[in-house]
């Protein structure tokens, strides 16, 4: 129990929500910490569930009150609980922790001369922008990680994080920022127009197309769009994730950058709710399109997902690492990363129910999301650590004990089943 008797410890939730299988040296024992942040999670999606369920009519509440469950109709199997929406990716395509490492191998813990950064080479063009950021030459062929380990250790992290936003660089620093009030922010613009049933995602990656599955089904479809140029970079990943996130939703191609594409545009917004993207502002004021002015003029939501809020570019992973998510290693290594690009699911969780919300005080506007941000406040200045706990070994399973209970650490979960787009 915890000290205050409000339920499991801490450390035997983290055991326990498979996510600490996630956490941690590659070789040796998982990393305790603190799941009091996923337990807050748990919190934001039994919200969902209760929104969903009054929007339709259709609440039952199994678990207790405050926990409603959809149990009828296409959303039936949606969780309240957060760890099969955080672990479900890493259980789809098997993987495990790597300690300063993420699991998904495109981010990095590297020192700099005055703290730590976590450092996202998820594209070709991101390797291809490593000599201009170091200002180095990094020859053809050499290791370009070893040459980000070499360079950054030699200057400030200050420097670092500027010249990677000039040259559109995911670096993330590791630190521990205050809670915000609010994971998001939300500007009012009217009332919003009755009888929408239309969902249109504009993003891509995880958390906003995680965002719009979770508002889709039940009547109401999802329509993704993706510019000629512009594809779904989860296209060129896992296509059982892919799938995952945009299973039933109907696929437009649209050119957001001409007129013609902006267009059709304007026409999906005029019969939408909901408008999701994943874009950085800048974009959008590049081409013309001021998202407040549509949600006004439209009656719809447009929920815009950012990394940081402002047009610096990220990643689920260092984005997580930015918002105080990551472990400190006893033995003075460089930290560890916390799952698998956490920020990713808690903004898109995050996100769904700003909306829901939204949605029910017949409010449209802007919302915006940004996950460094969300990150920080579901950790509410918790430093994750739980020294009281301790991890052992029995049999082939690791074990978490923590006062006089026990807890195997279970492995990452799949997530909930989806509800059905119509």
């Amino acid at each position: 129990m915890t000290p205050d008797g409000t339920g499991l410890h801490p450390a035997l939730v983290w055991a326990q929500s498979g996510l600490m299988a996630l956490s941690g040296p590659e070789d040796g024992p998982p990393a305790v910490a603190s799941g009091r942040w996923v337990q807050r999670l748990d919190e934001v999606v039994a919200d969902i569930a209760r929104l969903r369920a009054q929007a339709t009519g259709n609440v039952s509440a199994p678990g207790g009150v405050g926990r409603p469950e959809i149990s009828e109709g296409p959303s039936a199997g949606l969780r309240t609980d957060a760890a099969g929406f955080l672990g479900e990716r890493a259980a789809l395509v098997g993987r495990r922790r790597r300690g300063a490492v993420s699991v998904g191998g495109a981010c990095r813990m590297v020192a700099a001369a005055d703290g730590v950064l976590a450092v996202s080479l998820a594209r070709t063009s991101d390797v291809e922008m490593v000599p201009a950021w170091l200002q180095r030459d990094v020859p053809p062929g050499a290791d370009v990680w070893a040459a980000v380990v070499d360079g950054a250790r030699r200057r400030p992290m200050a420097e670092l994080l500027e010249r990677a936003g000039w040259l559109g660089l995911a670096v993330g620093e590791a630190a521990r920022p205050p809670a915000p009030a609010e994971p998001h922010s939300f500007a009012d613009a009217g009332s919003l127009a009755p009888g929408r049933r239309l969902v249109v995602d504009t993003s891509s990656l995880w958390a906003g197309p995680l965002c719009a599955s979770l508002l889709g089904g039940r009547g109401t479809a999802v329509t993704k769009v993706e510019g000629p140029n512009r594809p779904d970079g989860a296209r060129y990943g896992s296509p059982a994730f892919f799938e995952l996130m945009n299973r039933g939703k109907q696929h437009t191609i649209i050119d957001l950058e001409g007129a013609e594409g902006q267009a059709r545009f304007g026409e999906l917004c005029r019969r939408a709710a909901v408008v999701v993207d994943g874009l950085r502002p800048r974009v959008w004021a590049n081409w013309g399109i001021d998202r407040l002015e549509v949600a006004r003029t439209c009656g719809l939501l447009w929920v815009s997902i950012t990394a940081h809020g402002d047009d610096r570019p990220g990643f689920g992973d260092d984005a997580a690492v930015a918002g105080g998510l990551w472990l400190a290693d006893p033995h003075g290594g460089l930290p560890w990363f916390v799952a698998d690009a956490a920020a990713d699911p808690v903004a898109g969780l995050v996100a769904c129910r700003a909306v829901l919300e939204a949605m029910a005080a017949g409010r449209a506007g802007l919302i915006e999301v940004a996950m460094s941000t969300a990150v920080s406040w579901l950790r509410a200045g918790d430093d994750l650590t739980a020294p009281d706990a301790e991890v052992f070994r029995r049999g082939d399973r690791w074990v978490v004990r923590a006062d006089d209970d026990e807890q195997v650490v279970l492995d990452p979960q799949m997530g909930p089943v989806r509800p059905v787009h119509e």
